[in-house]
Order: structure tokens, then C-alpha cells, then sequence
């Protein structure tokens, strides 16, 4: 296959990642001969034009260049090329934070390091008076060398430059929004700050505190702003509550988390261990990596959630505790173990499916991510159709198709598909067998099935034209 050539210059390698603003691609430069990542600006879903999408473009590689910070990637350059702006910048080979929190629990230490280089960006952002307004894990990357960056300045606003947004609709990720934004206030630093809080949050207990079933639950929890009870209270969680604070003028600042993370930085180192342990058969060892309850510390000992749970007369552990304390430990447990332990118990999904519901959305959809599809899909199959469609819309476009493959054409796989917005649908459809995808579209009731299908690629389409014909 040939390579595509931007600007006569930049070879696409592979695309590595997409969101609402655009596509970054991992290219070679054949003049300088060096890995950069290209940025693609796409049409948003909010319908902004071509001047504005080029003067968006512009405007990230303004913001992003003007600073001076190791914890800011730099931009190389911007241009228009084939009706579409793109951005040039520093490749980083590194892994998001997101994806670190869903690999394994992280320590306080490693948070506040992690949060420490952050600021840090953050400071220099300010100083060049830009607000950056995405900050959240995905826009976090941590290179094999443990080098933080702060990526992706696509709606950064530049102080003394006016809004470019043509409708009434937010731009960013709402669950990470500070309140004032989500009111229409002013915005400021703190406003960074509080979605610094957010993902440091995150980070330390696994799910998102603002994140509900729908965009409106979603908005209204974020302008309330009340996050949940900590459950690995300490002095990182101090700081954090400090950062999650509606009123902006009684936020923590900069200067004050700054101080309070060195200090956590600077305490007594814990216990030696691997930045991965290995991973252990479920219900043995005493494994502290597998707990994320209340009870979790540094030091001491602390019994492995499986074991906890091992019931009287030696059988299924966890599961024949009652419900809401079983889904405490399952939620303490790495994602890949709890997934094993839910494989075992898939065979008779009723209990293992409730208590995977009582989980928040986002971690049950970490644990459904390491299960076998045949049975995740009867865990899934088990649960109401609204809660499942909660949980799945959090799994990986992957995950989500095997599990609609393992479903097969059955009234709650099609419930699912309605369930989803017709973005996500095309992407987790463009993984199922085509003949699995006519008979899920043909089914169907809510009458997007055309859109559905129009948005999936050229060859599936075909293909699906001729088992239509054929039939």
C-alpha cells in the first residue's frame, strides 16, 4: 500500500488516536528524518466550518508554541494542506495516563509525581497566558523514561483573543470541566486547577467522581460539585479535595498544591516493589496491588480482596459475600484479576452480573475489558438493558463488538446498539462481522439504521450489499 504524503514531506505511518477535534497520526519526516506526530483537524461534531476549524488550528499551535516548558510538547509547525489544517509537533513515545490507571493501581508517590510535573506545565501555560481547559488523564503522557507531558492545546483559549465556538455547545470533556465553566462564568487558572483535581482523583481511586449514566446526569453532578467519599484518604486526598471546590476563589492554587505535593514527594519512601507486580492466580498470595478499598495503605500487610472474600464452605469467594460488599472488594481488585474471577463465575451470570452493576459504569467496563466475550456477553446479557448499555459505553470499541458478536442477533444486543450514539455505534459495528451487522441494523426500531450504515466503511457496506443481494 502507498504511503499518504502530506505537504510533499510528512509519510503517515499509523494513526495514534482520534477525538471530537481532529486525528494525530504518527509520521516520518523525510527532510529533517525523524518520527513527529501530525495533528489532522477534523470537522467537529458541533458543525464548525473551515475557517473556523483553520483558525482553531492556528490557534493550538499559537498556544502551544509560545510555550517553554519540558512538560509541553512543541509544535514544529501548522499548514493547510488537501482542504484540511494540520499541526506539526514533537512525537512522544509514551503510554496516557488514563491508560496507566487502567493497567494498574499507582501509588500515592507516583500521583503526586505525576501531578507535580503537570503543574508545573500548568505554571508555564499560565505564565504565557494561555488556559488550556482539557486537562484530564488521556491528555497526560508518561514516556518509558517517566517524563510527563501535557498534550493537546486544541481549545485552549490565548488571553485577549475572543471565543471561536459558533454555538451555544461546550467544547472538552464535561466529567473534567470545572463548574464555572459548566455556568457560563469566567474561567481562569483555577479552572485548570480543578481539572487537575479531577484527573488527580482519578488516578488515585480508579473512576471518574463527576462521570453518570448521561450527559445531562453528568453536567448536573459537575455543577454541583460534589465528589465522592475518598476512599484512600491521606494527604494526596487532602490535596485533591482542596482542588475540587465550586467556588474558584477558595480553590487550592498553584502555589499551595505545589507544596503540598513536594511534601508527599518528600516523605518516607514506601516498601520496594515492581512498577508492575506479576500477576497472581486469583486467591492466592496476599497481594496488597489488588486492593483499592478504604483499608488500602503503604505499609503492613493487607489481605488480597479474593481472599477476603473466600466463603465458609470453600466456594465461589467474593460472590457469596452480600451484594454491595462483594462489589466493594471487586472494585478494589485490578481489572485483569477481577475479570478472571468474573470468567469463572460467568456460567451462573445472575449474582456475578449484579454485582458488576452495582460498580461505577467506567471500572465495570475495565473489568468487562479482560473477560472472555462469550462471557462477558452472559454477564451483560444478564443485567437490565440501560445498565449494560451504561457499562459498555466505557469498554473498548473491541471489547464492545465481541461481546455484540458473542450476543448474536438477540433483542438485548440490539438494545444495545440503540443504546449508543451513532458515533460510537459505527466504530464498535466496524468490528463485527458484516452479516452480524445486517441483521443487528435490520432489527432495529429507532430508525437511525441508514446513518448507522452510511457512516461504516466502504468494504463493509459492500459487503453487506451483497448478503442483501444474495438473499
Amino acid at each position: 500500500m502507498t504511503a499518504r504524503i502530506i505537504q510533499g514531506r510528512y509519510e503517515l505511518r499509523s494513526r495514534l488516536g482520534r477525538g471530537g477535534m481532529g486525528t494525530v497520526w504518527l509520521a516520518w519526516d523525510r527532510t529533517l528524518r525523524r518520527s513527529v506526530a501530525l495533528k489532522e483537524m477534523v470537522l467537529a461534531p458541533h458543525g464548525e466550518d473551515m475557517a473556523v476549524r483553520r483558525e482553531r488550528a492556528l490557534r493550538e499551535a499559537r498556544a502551544a508554541a509560545r510555550i517553554r516548558h519540558p512538560a509541553v510538547v512543541d509544535i514544529y509547525d501548522a499548514f493547510m494542506d488537501d482542504g484540511s489544517p494540520w499541526i506539526v509537533m514533537a512525537y512522544i513515545e509514551g503510554t496516557s495516563l488514563n491508560r496507566r490507571i487502567e493497567r494498574q493501581i499507582l501509588s500515592e508517590r507516583e500521583i503526586a509525581r505525576v501531578g507535580r510535573e503537570v503543574l508545573a506545565g500548568l505554571a508555564a501555560v499560565h505564565d504565557a497566558q494561555v488556559l488550556h481547559r482539557d486537562v484530564k488523564p488521556a491528555n497526560i503522557i508518561v514516556d518509558p523514561d517517566d517524563r510527563v507531558f501535557l498534550v493537546d492545546f486544541g481549545i485552549a483559549r490565548i488571553a485577549g483573543e475572543s471565543g471561536l465556538t459558533s454555538t451555544n455547545m461546550l467544547l472538552g470533556t464535561v466529567e473534567f470541566m470545572a463548574p464555572e465553566r459548566i455556568d457560563g462564568h469566567a474561567v481562569g487558572p483555577e479552572s485548570d486547577l480543578w481539572s487537575l483535581g479531577v484527573t488527580l482523583f482519578y488516578a488515585l481511586e480508579g473512576y471518574s467522581p463527576f462521570l453518570r449514566d448521561s450527559l445531562i446526569e453528568t453536567t448536573r453532578a459537575v455543577a454541583a460539585g460534589r465528589p465522592p467519599r475518598f476512599r484512600r484518604p491521606g494527604p494526596l486526598a487532602d490535596a485533591i479535595a482542596g482542588l475540587l471546590v465550586t467556588v474558584p476563589a477558595r480553590r487550592t492554587g498553584a502555589a499551595e498544591l505545589g507544596w503540598r505535593l513536594d511534601t508527599i514527594l518528600a516523605g518516607p519512601a514506601p516498601r520496594p516493589r515492581g512498577r508492575e507486580e506479576p500477576e497472581r492466580r486469583i486467591g492466592s498470595g496476599t497481594g496488597r496491588e489488588a486492593r483499592r478499598g478504604h483499608d488500602a495503605q503503604d505499609s503492613g500487610p493487607v489481605r488480597d480482596p479474593v481472599r477476603a472474600g473466600e466463603g465458609r464452605d470453600g466456594g465461589s469467594p467474593l460472590l457469596d459475600r452480600p451484594r454491595q460488599e462483594a462489589a466493594t472488594l471487586l472494585g478494589s481488585m485490578e481489572p485483569k484479576a477481577a475479570g478472571r474471577l468474573l470468567d469463572g463465575a460467568a456460567e451462573a451470570p445472575g449474582t456475578a452480573a449484579e454485582v458488576l452493576a452495582l460498580l461505577p459504569p467506567p471500572r465495570a467496563a475495565r473489568v468487562i475489558d479482560h473477560m472472555t466475550p462469550r462471557r462477558a456477553a452472559r454477564l451483560v446479557g444478564a443485567m437490565p438493558p440501560s445498565r449494560s448499555a451504561s457499562i459498555l459505553a466505557h469498554a473498548d470499541d473491541r471489547v464492545t463488538a465481541a461481546v455484540l458478536g458473542a450476543l448474536g442477533i438477540v433483542p438485548a444486543a440490539v438494545r444495545l446498539v440503540e443504546a449508543m450514539t451513532v458515533r460510537r455505534a459505527r466504530r464498535v459495528l466496524g468490528y463485527v462481522p458484516p452479516a452480524v451487522v445486517a441483521e443487528l441494523l435490520s432489527a432495529t426500531s429507532d430508525g437511525r439504521a441508514d446513518r448507522l450504515l452510511g457512516g461504516l466503511s466502504r468494504a463493509v457496506r459492500d459487503e453487506i450489499a451483497r448478503l442483501a443481494g444474495g438473499a
